[in-house]
């Protein structure tokens, strides 16, 4: 996963939406660990000014938003979310797009 600049392997919920709000803009998101369930991930997504958290099951043999589509990696779920908008929804219908990955890795160290 270490080429997958959108995740963040070490911070928490309050640190995501800080990060997302100052350094995000609508449709930015980044993927952490979750901190309510060792295992599982957690998708952070800005949208309409806040910051929205999905909950991302790891089942040992599988990724998936508690129901859904099924994914053997972290990597294959983002993407195809990414690729597939209009897929990803709020219990209420409303639709989460998943556009602009907030990268963890600061360009200016790679060489």
């Amino acid at each position: 996963m270490s080429s997958r600049r959108w995740f963040w392997p070490t911070i928490s919920g309050i640190e995501a939406e800080k990060l997302l709000m100052e350094r995000g803009v609508d449709c930015s998101f980044l993927a952490r660990p979750s901190s309510s369930n060792p295992g599982d991930f957690t998708l952070s997504v800005r949208r309409n000014g806040e910051v929205t958290h999905i909950k991302i099951q790891n089942s040992g043999d599988f990724y998936d938003l508690y129901g859904g589509e099924k994914f053997a990696t972290l990597s294959e779920l983002v993407q195809y979310y990414m690729e597939n908008q209009g897929q990803l929804k709020e219990k209420n219908g409303e639709i989460i797009e998943l556009k602009y990955p907030l990268n963890c890795a600061d360009p200016t160290t790679e060489r």
